[in-house]
């Protein structure tokens, strides 16, 4: 049992944030002006950001309510409450912007994509945050969302999966490594299930709207065992940044040679308690500045609002003359421009949207329980 703790904030981690979303920006983005971004292997697999994103939640969550479910301190209503704060207000304001769009966009005689994308029957689905539970035929609306329906039934399963890990405590490294394996083996099934039921999509980064509450589940778990493994195993000071080092090498190797994505893993759990090492040693630096903080701060509102700007960015773009076949500082500068942009405006949305709103809703008091009635004839 390792005599130093994890610090209460985990500021790398935080900053971690804002890399995992800025990657997904890249691979969303890397189709438009025909700058060829998606040529490099790590831009192509972005949608692995997700990934991290989840792996990071089990982590964090793990890191602030764990030490209360073993006190038995643990409130599930508490914790969902939080959970919504923490996630529902930037949801329900970018799902708003998208309707906008398309409404704005019908009156217009405009397109903003597919109709199949922007279904009303679907509405009910998003609203109750279960569109990545096999409801919906495909993403729609705000596509992003489906990773936060994704967390959604992750947080739901918290307390099972918080059980189980410390159930396991003394084999915390034989979990975690299971759990690693775990991902490895179902990024391969996940990847070969269209092969049995072919609705679900022929790629990791489709198993979104039918499937993406089971796709969550081996990263978040990691990201649970991971902790539980590190507040108990600490690494030589040393060892902290060769250790982080390596492991974003590994996830470039993987990404740009060619290698199967589903080794990326190795690297995403290295880069995480790697990281945690560096919090825990006070080694941080730079990844616990405060921009670097601050922007994975805001990285949710980044993530969840860059698909409006996505369609109103490049929408104005080619209504003004800006194609594939434009001149390349003009797409370069237009490309640069959009990531300015999306970022920005990640933190108003941050500071007047998300923030204020989780503040409201984390002060709501739950309903108490009424006290069981007495037996008759009790003192």
């Amino acid at each position: 049992m390792t005599a130093l703790a994890y610090p209460q904030e985990l500021k790398p981690l935080t900053s971690l944030r804002f890399i995992a979303a800025f990657w997904v920006l890249l691979y969303h983005f890397k189709d438009h002006l025909g700058l060829g971004m998606g040529q490099f292997g790590l831009v192509a697999d972005g949608y692995l950001g997700v990934d991290l994103f989840f792996t990071l939640s089990g982590f964090i969550l793990a890191h602030v309510y764990l030490s209360q479910f073993e006190g038995g301190r643990f409130g599930y209503g508490g914790f969902l409450k939080n959970r919504i704060a923490r996630v529902y207000p930037m949801h329900l304001a970018a799902l708003g912007a998208m309707i906008v769009l398309f409404v704005g966009a019908g009156v217009m005689g405009a397109g903003v994509g597919s109709p199949e994308a922007f279904k009303w029957s679907d509405l009910p689905a998003h609203l109750f945050m279960v569109h990545a539970w096999g409801t919906t035929q495909a993403v729609g609306w705000n596509f992003p969302s489906w990773s936060i329906s994704a967390e959604w039934a992750a947080y739901l399963l918290f307390p099972l999966v918080a059980a189980l890990v410390l159930k396991a405590q003394r084999w915390s490294g034989l979990v975690a490594v299971g759990a690693l394996a775990l991902c490895v083996v179902s990024f391969w099934g996940l990847s070969n299930l269209h092969s049995v039921l072919p609705w679900v999509g022929n790629d990791f980064s489709q198993m979104t709207a039918q499937i993406g509450a089971l796709r969550i589940l081996p990263s978040f778990l990691l990201g649970v065992a991971l902790y539980s493994f590190g507040r108990t195993h600490a690494a030589p000071k040393a060892w902290a940044w060769p250790i982080v080092m390596a492991s974003a090498g590994w996830v470039l190797a993987v990404t740009t040679l060619g290698m199967w994505e589903g080794l990326v893993w190795f690297g995403l759990a290295g880069l995480l308690y790697g990281l945690a090492e560096t919090s825990r040693h006070g080694v941080d630096a730079p990844m616990s500045g405060r921009v670097f903080v601050f922007l994975g701060a805001a990285s949710y509102a980044l993530y969840m609002i860059h698909l409006p700007i996505d369609i109103v960015w490049f929408h104005a773009l080619e209504r003004f003359g800006v194609t594939e076949t434009s001149d390349l500082a003009l797409r370069v500068g237009a490309m640069v421009g959009v990531f300015v942009v999306s970022i920005v405006a990640s933190v108003f949305a941050y500071l007047w949207i998300e923030e204020p709103a989780r503040k409201v809703i984390r002060k709501l008091e739950l309903p108490k329980r009424a006290p069981a009635p007495q037996p008759s004839g009790a003192q």
